[in-house]
């Protein structure tokens, strides 16, 4: 697992980090969320955190969600996918880039544990964790995949999902995707029962600002030498830089 540095242990909610927490009261008619963005964040770029500001939006402006924190949980080395990092640096880069964040914290379960873990158990997890200790009258967390379409769309590529993964992914918890230009997620919708049974827990948000940054053209840009200057936070920037990284 990773080194942490000499301090005082956070305060947990169950065995989640809930510095940030912030439970919402229950309210009639109204939906208590968390968010939960899972992937390789090689590095993590602001597209990823404007996904979850947009998303907390998205959902307020619906009226009837109360976001009470958000996650991001970095897949673990096991992944092998071109360009990963070792998850130390991954998950620090992640709280790097979160550390003025009132609400967003990086989870380490996933990256801590040595083979691959499908999105599914992570979101079991949170689940399971979240609604630990309710009390009476208190209403269940939703935990929300919070993902860009092309996640969505990728339900249709043969392989990559369990029909199993994905029926509980929709049917027990939900998604929150961000439209891309490009993407067709009406037609993602209609040739895979599994998504069409399910598309009241498929929130679509629009994207009202273009932003097609991606860990990937961050990683080119270093590689030719070039400033990836606001792609991503200074912190991360720094830390990139006092590593070496992706040169």
């Amino acid at each position: 697992k990773m080194e942490p540095q000499a301090s005082a242990a956070p305060p947990s909610h169950g065995d989640l980090v809930s510095t940030k927490y912030a439970p919402a009261p229950h309210a009639a008619g109204r939906e208590r969320v968390a968010l939960l963005a899972c992937g390789s964040f090689s590095p993590i770029t602001n597209m990823h955190l404007r996904l979850f500001e947009s998303g907390r939006d998205f959902l307020r402006t619906k009226g009837n969600f109360d976001v009470v924190a958000g996650y991001i949980s970095p897949v673990s080395d096991a992944y092998g996918k071109k360009g990963l990092v070792s998850v130390k640096h991954r998950v620090a880069m992640c709280q790097a880039a979160v550390g003025n964040s009132d609400w967003i914290m990086v989870d380490e379960w996933e990256a801590s544990i040595p083979e691959y873990t499908t999105t599914v158990k992570v979101m079991r997890r949170f689940d399971s964790l979240l609604n630990k200790d309710l009390k009476p009258g208190e209403t269940k967390i939703r935990v929300l995949l919070l993902c860009g379409a092309d996640l969505l769309e990728s339900f249709n590529s043969p392989g990559v999902w369990a029909p199993e993964d994905m029926v509980e992914i929709l049917q027990d918890y939900g998604i929150l995707c961000l439209e891309r230009a490009g993407s067709n997620l009406g037609q993602a919708v209609l040739v895979n029962p599994i998504i069409f049974k399910n598309q009241q827990n498929i929130h679509v948000m629009p994207q009202y600002v273009p932003n097609e940054i991606s860990s990937t053209r961050i990683r080119q840009f270093l590689g030719y030498g070039l400033s990836i200057k606001y792609l991503t936070p200074d912190s991360v920037i720094e830390y990139i830089n006092t590593h070496h990284l992706y040169q």
